[in-house]
């Protein structure tokens, strides 16, 4: 069985020979020279192959890798500074646009100035982002084959997005202290995710491509939302909902990747109709047996995809640990189908390429009649 067709046969809940494994989540970059065969041309330059794309996807399937889930993520040196002339640590800037010097400001100078939902449609050019996104899933799934399958990024509105725009402590207290016109920023958001995500869906169903899609924002860190679920209720996630529907008038599967502990949002984002998680970071007391005996709306079993450690397992056990916790995941999706073996984040370029290695390895084996 290749791997596009024992992947697509795990999202719909039907018998594989063994369970798959997620690729192109791996930013180290001795190990993805050492699996593709391919010599980097560049060992510290953000594009360090001739093409990267190709020679990352050769990495994955030389591992046993099924499918790519969203994108691949390369290795890029830290301390880089951008086109923008802003610093970035592990790609998130940390400075801000000095015009923004209080949570007043990012209302007065930002948000009341951003254009109506009906402006936003009446602006979108809905053809050249349907052949935009055709191409770009018929050229990835191309590249793969049959030996693996290529999940799309959907849309959603984001609240990470605005972080290197206003900074962190400004932003967070425009949530709190101007909740109503903050509320607009969403709808904002909201409409163009809405209407990318029409786009999307048209697309999948007419030109018979993969019915799934990633989305999620960053919204958790290590303790829980970075923002109240009260507040979340109240002016991110009745915009959410919006923008996802779309997908699901067309049948089109959603996975939500959860960053942090995203146990205290967890039932709401099932109430909305996602479909599926991605991440789940226990060390923070994210219950991952729990979710994967919970049900999606639907009443139907949550798709799955997780969830090898990226800050405890891979970066500072030892290879007996690592094959410990892929039998501890694939144990725990035995006889359920809809789950995909991956890294509950991307592993960084400090994980030893051993314990990288050995996480496919095992999991090709031990996944077998799962």
């Amino acid at each position: 069985m290749k791997g596009k067709e024992r992947t697509l046969r795990a999202l719909n809940f039907e018998k594989v020979d063994r369970i798959p494994i997620n690729g192109g989540w791996v930013k180290n970059a001795d190990f993805l020279e050492k699996a593709s065969g391919i010599r980097l041309k560049y060992k510290f330059r953000m594009t360090p192959w001739e093409n990267p794309l190709r020679a990352a996807i050769q990495a994955y399937k030389n591992v046993g890798a099924d499918v790519i889930a969203m994108n691949i993520i390369l290795p890029e040196p830290l301390g880089e500074v951008t086109e923008t002339g802003f610093w970035k640590i592990d790609g998130l800037s940390l400075n801000r646009d000095p015009r923004y010097k209080s949570s007043q400001d990012i209302v007065t100078k930002y948000v009341e100035h951003l254009p109506s939902p009906q402006d936003v449609r009446d602006s979108f050019n809905f053809e050249k982002k349907y052949h935009s996104f055709i191409t770009g899933m018929k050229m990835n799934q191309d590249e793969l084959g049959d030996d693996m399958l290529w999940i799309a990024r959907g849309a959603q509105p984001t609240l990470e997005s605005a972080f290197p725009l206003f900074g962190y402590q400004n932003y967070l207290a425009a949530l709190i202290r101007y909740k109503k016109i903050m509320n607009r920023y969403f709808e904002y958001l909201g409409e163009q995710a809405l209407l990318q995500n029409e786009v999307i869906a048209n697309a999948i169903v007419e030109e018979n491509l993969t019915p799934f899609v990633m989305l999620g924002s960053d919204i958790c860190d290590d303790h829980g939302p970075m923002v109240s679920p009260e507040i979340l209720n109240e002016i991110y996630f009745p915009h959410l909902k919006k923008a996802i529907e779309p997908l699901q008038r067309k049948g089109v599967k959603t996975f939500w990747h959860s960053d942090g502990n995203i146990t205290p949002i967890f039932d709401t984002l099932v109430n909305i109709g996602i479909d599926g998680f991605q991440g789940f970071q226990e060390e923070r007391g994210v219950n991952f047996e729990k979710i994967m005996n919970a049900k999606a709306k639907s009443g139907k079993p949550l798709i799955v995809l997780g969830s090898i450690s990226v800050t405890t397992t891979l970066p500072f056990g030892t290879v007996e640990d690592v094959r410990r916790d892929v039998e501890r995941c694939i144990k725990l999706a035995e006889g359920r189908g809809g789950f995909i073996l991956m890294t509950a984040n991307v592993a960084q370029p400090d994980v030893p390429i051993e314990n990288v290695f050995t996480m496919y390895k095992h999991a090709v084996e031990f996944g077998k009649g799962k």
